[in-house]
């Protein structure tokens, strides 16, 4: 990257570890030291009390600079706690901060394009990306809630565009946002006191979005692909009706959008979409409750607890989805 100002900046890398798999991490260093812009970069990894251990996969490997890397280990708190260490340890003078996940890989000028928007006066950056389950499109293409012809381009970059609406509009959209934290680059010395939210064990990201929208950050987007996601630790795997995380998954999820309304004032437009979201979630704890009871599976009595003080109008889906679904049954609708 031929510019003098950029080659000054410091780039704060952040990478929460928690895999079992050998080998992830190091594939997703490669990725991170083999960018057009790397020269001034510094690479905070938190361990989260990983099964494989992040100093084991450092150790399998002399390829990268250990004077750009730091490890920190700490007892298991979950990605956002593991993003926090890193944020609250990045090296003195960081100006922007970029998060990858431990298992994704970055495209080789994902952080050339991230600095290259950021300098043209934005606060944050993100890009479309690949996921390992969807080979046929990317994650804009899959969504549909990402239109760039709907958005102002910006001068003189390819393919970027300013978000023409907050964070908070374009995650609670019908169909979901397409903010992918591992092609998020943003402007720390902004917002150095930005830190995410750890009461929540899933959605962390969504808030960290939302909040710095608030701030009054302004995001660009560019329709490149900048990062593959992998294959590593997903904690929903698997997790349909009925299956061990499925009520864990729905009570969670519920905790995030019902949450939404009390941290934030939303527009009316805006509370009948998140209302839709936890309509759908509240009518997919009733079908799993009824999958159980059918095929004798025991329920959580923690979770599903949870789900009825956050949600009381959830006991109508319970006593009311069993008749949808014997309709549907006979109607084939």
């Amino acid at each position: 990257m031929n510019n003098s100002s950029a080659d000054q900046l410091l780039i704060a890398v952040v990478i929460p570890y928690f895999q079992k798999k050998e080998g992830l991490l190091v594939t997703c260093l490669r990725s991170v030291f083999a960018q057009t812009y790397a020269d001034n970069i510094h690479v905070v990894i938190v361990d989260d009390s990983s099964p494989r251990s992040a100093a084991s996969e450092l150790e399998s490997t002399d390829e990268f600079p250990t004077d750009k890397i730091t490890l920190i280990k700490q007892p298991n708190g979950g990605a956002g706690a593991a993003r926090n260490k890193a944020l609250d340890s990045v090296p003195e003078g960081t100006d922007f901060v970029a998060f990858i996940d431990s298992d994704d890989s970055w495209k080789p000028h994902h952080l050339e394009n991230a600095v290259r928007t950021l300098q043209q006066g934005y606060d944050a950056y993100f890009s479309d990306w690949w996921s390992y389950n969807f080979p046929d499109s990317t994650n804009f293409e899959r969504i549909k809630t990402l239109t760039p012809s709907e958005h102002v381009k910006v001068p003189n970059l390819d393919n970027v565009y300013e978000l023409g609406m907050t964070p908070i509009e374009h995650i609670l959209s019908d169909g979901g946002g397409v903010i992918q934290t591992s092609t998020v680059v943003y402007d720390f010395k902004k917002y150095a006191n930005l830190r995410f939210r750890e009461e929540f064990f899933n959605g962390q990201d969504f808030f960290f979005w939302m909040d710095m929208g608030e701030l009054g950050a302004q995001y660009a987007f560019s329709t490149d692909v900048g990062c593959e996601n992998g294959e590593g630790i997903n904690i929903y795997q698997g997790s349909g009706w009925g299956t061990e995380h499925s009520l864990r998954r729905i009570r969670n999820e519920l905790f995030v959008w019902v949450s939404t309304e009390k941290f934030y004032s939303i527009s009316k437009e805006l509370h009948k979409k998140n209302r839709r979201k936890i309509g759908s979630l509240q009518e997919a704890f009733a079908r799993d409750i009824l999958h159980r009871i059918l095929r004798r599976k025991p329920i959580n009595r923690g979770y599903f607890i949870d789900i009825l003080k956050m949600t009381p109008s959830s006991i109508f889906y319970l006593l009311f989805t069993p008749f949808k679904v014997v309709f549907q049954s006979l109607t084939g609708k």
